[in-house]
């Protein structure tokens, strides 16, 4: 069955040498949803289309950013042409975006959706622009809501009406796991919502040098990403705890952490697991990574929710098998 007309009998079959536009983080901002955002544009480019990559001139407020920084300043960037016009908080911002995608005359507006602290600008620009400008508008949905719904009273209920706000004006969604599409019907509903394949990351390749193969006699664990509540650090301590001396093992945990680290290094102290974990208590710069994962024998996610993870694409990348909670679109 072909797949549902996204607005204006567009149909995302037919994306075939199309003037796009996508809005989305880009370098010098850094984080998986960047990443992706590159990739995707080098991908429409390689196929010979017309690409404008719009990035944000302030992602968030540092009130809202709970790491150290917001920017990838490893020195050696995956680098996209773009143009960064959207302040998440500013709406004049959102009707210069606006008149910057209308005079490019796209095909199809893309926009990378992670986060609905962004619902207003989401909304605003695309309702200017359909004023100028009719295009089909698809949102690209990597969550919908945050996972930390319960950190502050009402937040599920602000995120919810934010969502929506952000949804109103889409012509339709894509999305990487039948758990997100689901929840798409309840908050937009009567869109129309693809599930695709979530590709790998194929731009390491830069800094991926195979290792000659060595036997070891330590099975060498990973734990990659910002570290934050749901994604259950706490239980692989616990179960490393349990695997006892008859389990050799060395684990990394690989990723800045936005929760309070004491907790975390008590409990490794107690269980005798402080020299068999190394903390790598930072964001992890692009060229690190083929390293991290080529020496890994498993990575885990022990999530305690989950809509999809951009870790296992990357996993999967460097062949390394992983283990993850059954959760979400995990």
């Amino acid at each position: 069955m072909p797949p549902p007309p996204f607005g204006n009998g567009f149909c995302p079959e037919e994306l075939n040498e199309v003037r796009i536009v996508l809005i989305g983080p880009a370098h010098p901002l850094r984080g998986g949803i960047s990443q992706y955002n590159t990739s995707l544009a080098r991908a429409f480019l390689s196929n010979g289309d017309d690409v404008l990559v719009i990035s944000y001139s302030r992602q968030y407020p540092g009130i809202f950013f709970p790491g150290k920084t917001q920017e990838d300043l490893a020195g050696e960037a995956y680098l996209v042409e773009a143009e960064h016009l959207v302040d998440s908080v500013n709406p004049p911002s959102w009707s210069r975006t606006a008149r910057r995608i209308a005079g490019f005359s796209p095909d199809l507006v893309l926009i990378q959706w992670w986060q609905p602290f962004f619902g207003p600008a989401v909304y605003g620009i695309i309702r200017i622009l359909r004023k100028i400008h009719p295009v089909p508008v698809v949102l690209l949905c990597h969550n919908l809501l945050s996972h930390e719904r319960r950190s502050f009273p009402f937040r599920t209920s602000i995120e919810g009406i934010l969502a929506r706000i952000g949804f109103r004006l889409a012509d339709g969604f894509l999305v990487h796991s039948e758990q997100l599409g689901k929840e798409l019907v309840r908050l937009a509903p009567g869109k129309p919502v693809m599930k695709i394949f979530h590709p790998l990351y194929d731009f390491y390749a830069e800094w991926d040098r195979v290792p000659e193969k060595s036997v070891h006699r330590e099975l060498k664990i990973l734990f990659f990403g910002k570290i934050r509540r749901y994604k259950g650090l706490d239980v692989l301590i616990e179960a490393l705890g349990r695997l006892g001396p008859e389990v050799p093992f060395q684990a990394v945990f690989a990723g800045e952490c936005y929760l309070p680290e004491a907790g975390f290094q008590a409990r490794i102290c107690e269980l005798g697991l402080q020299d068999r974990i190394t903390w790598m208590d930072r964001y992890i710069a692009n060229q690190e990574i083929p390293g991290l994962f080529r020496s890994a024998d498993v990575v885990v996610l022990p999530y305690l929710s989950a809509s999809q993870s951009g870790v296992i694409p990357v996993a999967y990348q460097f062949e390394v098998p992983v283990i993850v909670s059954d959760v979400g679109g995990l």
